[in-house]
């Protein structure tokens, strides 16, 4: 028998019941002891460890529900077994909602003691599955604790390697004498930036899946804000964003887009040494009114600027496009651009599952 050997403590006033349960039970493989009282229970109990109790309700002085109670504040927490009368449901409720594995009712037919050997084995096989259930619990958490400690140790290192590369970009930018390649050099560098900065937020958040959309669009943007201002052309670039976090790819392709739509915005929508404002937007798609990133999202990026001539000839190198339609399309999402008179604006939407929103 798998519970063969556990120790019982049978508790009842009844000393000729406690002969014949601790008789009855060790036959059936248990190591019984008895007491006659709650507080003798309840002494016997912090002597030594037990597997269950099987502990009766009607007792002088200290009843079942009182002596349960104090014995779900015992470092180790036995099993319980809860013995009533034949009419006293309320008081079987009560004394599994205060702690209690099950209960039986006693009764003087000659089977009582089979039928509580068979209740102790089932209580006894749901404390070991219980207790397997909470190990095996606590092995994932420690095992998901490890894994976000490595993930975020990863996210640090990709973080310091991407800040090494943009350095050294940096570097080479200050030494070109060209000015097309210094505008090259910077574009790389903000593009760098941009995924570095989601890894730099998740080695910050503990080694989560998932970026704070505010701070990372905002700390964008102030970055990019200070690389094209200059003393003679104030660049302000203002962020509106829901309140969200968003899964950490999708938030690096939208760091991505926002870099190459402000970017052209902060070079191209403004003549130069003029002050002009740039803003970005983002609007997550709700489920049931709350935001739920399998529902896509809006980014819209405005400026009021002189806006694009369909018919003239492209300025810059083109590459810029590029990357903008493979972010859109790595996201599922469509790309439209609008002349607002004055002005650029800058629309990027993705419905669920990558199906265009509804505007």
């Amino acid at each position: 028998m798998q519970n063969s050997g556990s120790r019982i403590l049978y508790v009842d006033d009844e000393v000729g019941l406690c002969r014949l349960a601790q008789r009855r039970l060790s036959r059936l493989g248990f190591d019984v002891t008895v007491a006659h009282s709650g507080p003798d229970g309840l002494a016997r109990a912090r002597e030594g460890e037990f597997d269950l109790v099987a502990l009766d309700h009607y007792m002088p002085g200290q009843n079942g529900l009182e002596t349960l109670d104090a014995l779900m504040k015992l470092p180790h927490v036995p099993a319980v077994v809860y013995v009533t009368g034949s009419d006293e449901t309320d008081v079987a409720v009560n004394a599994l909602k205060a702690g209690a594995t099950d209960y039986m009712v006693k009764t003087a037919s000659d089977d009582f003691f089979d039928l509580l050997g068979r209740t102790i084995n089932q209580a006894l096989d749901t404390r070991r599955i219980l207790a397997e259930k909470a190990r095996a619990e606590q092995r994932l958490r420690d095992s998901n604790a490890q894994l976000a400690m490595m993930l975020s140790e990863m996210n640090h290192r990709v973080a310091n390697s991407l800040q090494i590369v943009t350095a050294l970009v940096e570097l080479q930018e200050r030494r070109t004498r060209s000015d097309e390649t210094k505008s090259m050099m910077r574009d790389i560098r903000q593009r760098i930036e941009a995924v570095s900065r989601v890894h730099r937020q998740l080695y910050a958040s503990g080694g989560g899946a998932r970026i704070d959309m505010v701070d990372y669009i905002t700390g964008m943007a102030d970055n990019l804000a200070l690389t094209f201002a200059s003393a003679s052309a104030a660049r302000p670039i203002t962020v509106t964003a829901d309140a969200v976090e968003w899964p950490a790819a999708d938030a690096i392709s939208i760091g991505i887009l926002i870099n190459e739509l402000v970017s052209n915005a902060c070079k191209y929508a403004y003549p130069d040494h003029s002050d002009g404002e740039v803003r970005v937007i983002f609007t997550a798609r709700t489920n049931d009114g709350e935001p739920d990133a399998s529902c896509g999202f809006l980014l819209a990026v405005e400026d009021d600027g002189c806006g694009v001539d369909e018919h003239a000839v492209p300025a810059g190198t083109g590459i810029g496009t590029q990357i903008i339609r493979a972010m859109a399309d790595t996201l599922g999402a469509t790309v439209t651009q609008t002349n607002t008179d004055p002005g650029l604006r800058t629309v990027i939407e993705r419905g669920a599952d990558g199906r265009q929103a509804a505007g």
